[in-house]
Order: structure tokens, then sequence, then C-alpha cells
């Protein structure tokens, strides 16, 4: 009897610890909802540095985003295939990039893209009295990232507005950044989105004539990457 007891009261407790996991899976974000909130709670508001108002976007609520830091980057540009984004929410020209990026994905039929937001890892410099002062020092991944993507990337250059010319001595990932990776290589990239008309700004809606070359650009990388379009990336100038 006494057994049997401590069998019910085993069985109570297991119980009650599956019911609160599946409660807590229940409960977890997934990435695709998280990107969601985060890039549409900017419509409609206006950014602090500049004044501008934001532009409106809606993304879908089953997008292809995975969430990734710079460790988990280093991974993804080993892998067989695979679609690295780099950008963020208040990035203008993101989220001009992420629908169209999104539209490519689906006529590509691609379950995944991985999404790097640096804001947290990134170095950061300002000028102050003539001279480059670093207020930000980078995490160990980024600056390994860096190294890892060096020929691929651009001086990091700041001007005064006397228009002196200070470097950083250090690369800069701009953004949006979107990179094809198969078989551990980046075999095609993107960096930023469409020259803009004069009366365009980079908070404007893309034409259509835009919107329709950014598609193409981003279906030729996916293309190199999971069609039979071949292409090389072995520098800067080689891939955009």
């Amino acid at each position: 009897m006494k057994n049997k007891k401590i069998l019910i009261i085993i069985g109570v407790i297991v119980i009650i610890l599956l019911s609160i996991l599946y409660l807590l899976f229940l409960n977890k974000e997934s990435d695709a909802i998280k990107f969601k909130k985060e890039y549409e709670s900017l419509n409609n508001t206006t950014r602090d540095s500049d004044g501008a108002k934001y532009n409106n976007i809606s993304i879908d609520k089953s997008n292809p985003i995975k969430y990734v830091d710079t460790k988990g980057t280093l991974d993804v540009l080993e892998s067989d295939k695979a679609i690295l984004y780099i950008g963020a929410n208040w990035c203008p020209w993101c989220r001009s990039a992420v629908p169209v990026l999104f539209e490519v994905a689906k006529k590509y039929n691609i379950k995944t893209i991985y999404y790097l937001n640096l804001d947290d890892e990134k170095s950061s410099f300002e000028i102050k009295d003539g001279k480059l002062i670093k207020t930000v020092n980078g995490t160990d991944g980024y600056y390994k990232l860096l190294d890892k993507l060096d020929d691929l990337l651009r001086d990091y250059k700041l001007t005064d507005e006397n228009n002196i010319e200070y470097d950083t001595k250090e690369k800069r990932i701009y953004m949006p950044y979107v990179l094809g990776i198969k078989k551990g290589r980046v075999v095609s990239s993107h960096v930023g989105t469409i020259t803009l008309n004069e009366n365009q700004t980079k908070y404007s809606e893309l034409t259509t004539t835009q919107h329709d070359e950014l598609f193409d650009i981003y279906s030729e990388l996916f293309d190199i990457v999971y069609g039979n379009k071949t292409g090389t990336c072995n520098t800067l100038e080689e891939c955009n």
C-alpha cells in the first residue's frame, strides 16, 4: 500500500512537471513572431536621431527568420547552404529590404533566413574636439566576424562637420547586408537596397521599379545558393 501511494505521488509530480513544460512551450514566442513585433513596433513612430517618420511595414507571422548572435553567425558561415541577413529594425533601408527579401524566400520555398542584429555587439566611435574616440568596444564575437568577412567589408571612416576624415582602422558591416553561403563560403551578397530617386529619402517606400530591381538582385543571390547559377564572392567588388 505504501509503495502504491509513493507511485501515485510520483505520477502526480510527473504530470505537474509535464504540464508546466507544456505551458512554457506554448508561451515561448517564436523567432518569426518576435521579428514581426520588433519591426512593426516602429510603424507610425518618429526616429529620435533625425526626427523622420519611419516607413511602415507589415511582416507575415510565418516569416522565415531565425535569430543568431555573432557566434551563431560564424557557424552559419560554415553551412552547406544558408541565407544570412544582417540588419536592425531602426534601419530605414532594412525596413525597405525585408519585405522584398521574404518575397524571394517564398519564391524559392526557403524556410529559414538567419538574422543577426549587431546593436549590442558592434564597436562605436565619435569625433570629439578633433579626435577620434572609441566609445564602445565590440564583443570578441564581433571582431571574429569582422576577421571572417574582412575581404568583403569596407573600411570604416568618419567625417566631421569640417569634412575632415578619420580612419577607425576597423572594417564595418553596413546594413542591410544579405549573404548567400554555400559549402562554407560566401558566394553571393548584397549591401543596401537600390539607388534612390532625387525626390526620395532613405525612409521613402520603394517604387514598383525599385522593388522589382531589388527582387531580381535577391533572386540572383538565392539562385547562386539554391539554384544552378554560379557566382564568385572573394572580394567586395565581386560580391556587390
